[in-house]
């Protein structure tokens, strides 16, 4: 069915003042026979109509229902219609920049009028129609998106369902503004609670730790402390090891990975100490502790931190630092960290090694408190900037506004029918060591990678995209993570217990606690493509179709050019009868005699994509597009259809036969 496109104004008289704003405002339309005519007296539910104030376009809007006259209210000119608003062009014009040239000097007559179709009024309405369209269309599609957190788009070949994965992963993750990191900073200074009974009981715990750490590791005995009370691993939750990375959590996280950054450990694999770096060539276990510790000594009594570095890392230094010298080190250990927050207060950290980073960004800290009459800790303005910037990942600071921007990402990966597990979410890897030996790994594939940096990245959107989802065997592939997919983990609310879940493999090693734990953030999206053609796969079912959205994505002939229009409704009659009369917009199919009873049309048909042509090449000469719809029949669209009567899909008879070679 062709749309009908009318236009209007709405003024009082031939020379009267327009009145179309406070109409507009009221959602609906107004005007009388003398100048409407008879027609309308019966304008149909779903009409389209361009507002307009002479050669200005104001809206497009969609006919709802005719308001009672009992019901009117002034302005009016007695006939009113309520109206939803589709498009204000204001607005439009600058999502659609096209639109600005496309209604230039545009000469608009009369008050109301159908629109002749084809003519360039037409044109210029169905262009603007169909953009809006589109974009509600997606809209829909990416609220629906945000709502479940994971989509199949599903269809026959050819309906552009990768195409529109990739359209609608685009638009979630472009780059938007979230807010000043400065006004934000200076607020929390502003407004935080130090006299609260919650804050006055973190400050007295955060005291008793540091204090308690000071007590048993005291700067003028660290370089006589012995193996036992230096190394973590051995049970005891008590060594100097122990209490930087964990007794001290509170104060400042940190977690090397790996029990080697301290160069000396208790392995229980082992049973033994396993020494690395400057204590691997040791051979006396005491002897490798004493000659870090006195590292450790000679940073904190002389600040030899060019020494230290050589040997341990630098996180582990800072944190250390900051342990004995809490307010002159600020509580962050991290490099990356360190230079988001450089960048929330637009500084150029490039010249700066990660001491300078870290005594900077306390600089800057105690400036901003003084400068706001704040009494705010480091520790405070830690865990603030922690909660409120996605300091862990990629931070984009607008020099000039210190405004924040939001980018996320997105990723495709290809499913096939031998696709598992490992290859998805957790495996194990074959590795060598400095020996040269193998060694074995637990790793984190594809899907937990990027859940990680969309759980590090909370402000941002990440969409990963599954085409041919159905190609791969489901259950086996998601294994446990089906749970994750219903019960994400939420930033604000912090639920680890409710959204984890538990992995068949251990990522930690040997010297670590244990970490089956898997998580999906509520941050990270899913949108799967899935060829309702396909034969050679299995359903999907009911426990993962139940944790996705299926949405179908339909043959359309609105992309096709009149090139290509004949030939798609010829392949069309091979599935569906009285193609003439379908709503393209809403289609309802009524299979043809030559599909098969157990296949629907909606299911297997050739979609618009095969018929799509291009008007020019990359240099602007136009191309010939009979010639392209020919190519595109012989390669592509003809050994589609001899399959389908191969496989049953369509019924093999002679006449099929014609009608194939006949294309």
């Amino acid at each position: 069915m062709s749309q009908i496109f009318y236009r209007m104004q709405m003024k009082a008289g031939s020379e009267g003042e327009t009145i179309t704003d406070e109409v507009l405002s009221q959602n609906k339309i107004t005007s009388d026979i003398e100048y409407a005519g008879e027609r309308f007296l019966d304008l149909k539910s779903g009409s389209i109509i361009l507002v307009h104030k002479g050669s200005i376009p104001v809206a497009l809007v969609k006919i709802l229902d005719r308001i009672p006259n009992n019901q009117i209210k002034q302005p009016s000119f007695g006939i009113d219609y309520s109206v939803q608003i589709i498009s204000n062009y204001n607005t439009a014009v600058k999502a659609f920049p096209d639109l600005n040239e496309l209604y230039q000097n545009m000469p608009f007559q009369g008050t109301f009028a159908q629109v002749e179709k084809g003519n360039s009024t037409f044109k210029r309405i169905n262009k603007w129609y169909q953009l809006v369209k589109k974009e509600k269309e997606m809209q829909d599609k990416i609220d629906l998106l945000e709502y479940k957190k994971q989509i199949i788009l599903q269809g026959p070949p050819g309906t552009g369902k990768t195409r529109l994965a990739k359209l609608i992963a685009e638009e979630m993750t472009k780059a938007s503004v979230i807010t000043n990191s400065i006004q934000l900073i200076d607020n929390f200074l502003k407004n935080f609670d130090t006299k609260s009974e919650e804050v006055l009981k973190a400050r007295s715990r955060h005291g008793e730790l540091l204090n308690e750490f000071k007590s048993k590791f005291p700067i003028a005995n660290l370089k006589d402390i012995s193996k036992e009370s230096y190394c973590i691993g051995t049970g005891s939750n008590d060594s100097f090891c122990w209490w930087i990375e964990r007794g001290l959590i509170s104060l400042g996280y940190y977690f090397p990975g790996s029990a080697r950054s301290y160069l000396i450990y208790w392995s229980k694999i082992k049973n033994e100490y396993s020494k690395h770096g400057l204590a691997s060539n040791i051979e006396n276990d005491d002897e490798a502790t004493k000659r870090i510790v006195q590292l450790i000594a000679d940073l904190l009594e002389d600040k030899n931190i060019k020494l230290a570095t050589t040997f341990l890392g630098t996180s582990f230094l800072l944190k250390i630092l900051h342990s004995y010298y809490p307010e002159k080190y600020f509580p962050v250990n991290s490099i990356p960290c360190l230079e988001n927050i450089l960048k929330l207060f637009g500084e150029n950290y490039s010249s700066l090694d990660a001491f300078e980073k870290n005594l900077k960004v306390q600089e800057l800290f105690n400036e901003r408190k003084k400068a706001l009459g704040s009494d705010v800790t480091n520790i405070e303005f830690m865990q603030f900037l922690f909660g409120n910037f996605d300091l862990k990942g990629k931070i984009e600071i607008e020099i000039k506004t210190n405004q924040i921007i939001s980018r996320g990402e997105y990723k495709i990966i290809q499913f096939h029918p031998s696709y598992s597990y490992e290859d998805f979410v957790r495996g194990i890897s074959a590795k060598t060591n400095s020996d040269n030996k193998v060694f074995y790994k637990v790793e984190d594939r594809i899907l937990m990678e990027f859940a990680k940096e969309a759980f590090d990245n909370s402000k941002s959107k990440y969409v990963l995209i599954l085409d041919e989802i159905n190609r791969a065997n489901l259950p086996s592939v998601l294994g446990e993570l089906i749970y994750a997919l219903e019960y994400r983990y939420n930033h604000e609310k912090n639920n680890l217990k409710e959204a984890s879940v538990e992995s068949l493999y251990d990522t930690s090693e040997d010297d670590q606690e244990p970490n089956r734990t898997l998580l999906l953030p509520n941050n990270l999206y899913i949108i799967g493509t899935m060829n309702t053609s396909d034969r050679s796969v299995g359903h999907i079912d009911y426990a993962i179709r139940r944790r996705f959205a299926f949405v179908d994505v339909l043959p359309d002939i609105e992309p096709i050019r009149p090139a290509g229009l004949n030939k798609f409704k010829d392949v069309c009659e091979l599935f569906i009868e009285e193609y003439d009369t379908v709503d393209w917009k809403n289609p309802k199919f009524k299979a043809s005699k030559h599909l098969s009873p157990e296949f629907k049309p909606e299911d297997v048909m050739i979609g618009h994509s095969y018929f799509i042509t291009k008007e020019k090449d990359e240099a602007g000469n136009p191309l010939d597009e009979i010639k392209q719809i020919r190519l595109k029949l012989k390669y592509e669209i003809v050994p589609i259809l001899k399959e389908y009567v191969k496989d049953g899909i369509l019924k093999q008879s002679k006449e099929i036969e014609t009608l194939i070679s006949s294309l």
